[in-house]
């Protein structure tokens, strides 16, 4: 008799012991996954910095940003959630399960809406890298129209002394006026045809890359979204349209 009350408490006590481990172990899990998520969301917050939000530039930046870290939020999170299945009835861990269930379902939406998002900025912001060029071109042409209104050598010389940064002229002209109107003329459409086709050339150059890397992203953006989907329907409640959508593909 008493070697079975023996026996019995030596299984209670391993019993016990077992269920401590489990418990250090879930929870240790679970917290490696919250230092991970940490440091996935401090790259993105640090790598925000300087505020541009009203910027184009930036908001591709951020993006950016969000889809290479989401791959360490995805693992960070995934820990998390599994450190709760190994110890289903700790109460924290399942707040925790929940908290990064809703968390995962509302990652997965915005990275869905990052797909048209990063290619309405990206054409916004080769846009705006062509405004300059675009800038210097009419600035150009309204040189010309100036240089074709002036009847003279001195109304010339007038003009020309008037713009912002104007060219050093010689003190004598070496062929008659409208020789050298007509030459004034073609230098700066030259010049116009120059910086256009150079602008050209750097956008088509921009969008080239920016294309290589919008697909390249996509392709992540849906990648990290199936995955977050799927965590997110761990828990009916955490659950939304977008994501049991995506979670009923897979």
């Amino acid at each position: 008799m008493e070697l079975t009350e023996e026996l019995e408490l030596m299984a209670e006590s391993e019993s016990a012991r077992l269920r401590r481990v489990r418990s250090k172990s879930s929870f240790t899990l679970a917290l490696l996954g919250w230092l991970i998520v940490g440091s996935a969301l401090n790259s993105i917050i640090f790598a925000s910095f300087p505020l541009k939000i009203a910027t184009a530039a930036w908001q591709l930046n951020l993006i950016g940003s969000i889809l290479s870290s989401s791959f360490n939020i995805l693992i960070g999170s995934t820990l998390i959630i599994v450190a709760q299945l190994f110890n289903s009835r700790e109460r924290t861990l399942q707040k925790w399960q929940l908290l990064v269930s809703r968390f995962a379902a509302w990652l997965a939406v915005l990275l869905l809406v990052i797909i048209p998002l990063q290619f309405i900025l990206g054409t916004r912001v080769i846009n705006q890298q062509a405004i300059p060029a675009a800038e210097a071109v009419t600035k150009l042409k309204d040189i010309v129209k100036g240089i074709n209104n002036v009847n003279s050598e001195s109304e010339l010389r007038a003009y020309v002394a008037s713009l912002p940064n104007p060219p050093a002229l010689p003190s004598k002209f070496d062929a008659a006026f409208p020789v050298i109107k007509e030459r004034a003329i073609q230098n700066i459409n030259a010049q116009i045809n120059a910086t256009a086709n150079n602008a050209e050339l750097q956008k088509s150059q921009a969008l080239q890359v920016f294309l290589k890397e919008a697909v390249r992203n996509t392709a992540q953006a849906i990648l990290m979204a199936t995955a977050f989907s799927i965590l997110a329907n761990l828990s009916g409640r955490a659950s939304n349209i977008v994501t049991l959508f995506i979670y009923s593909l897979v």
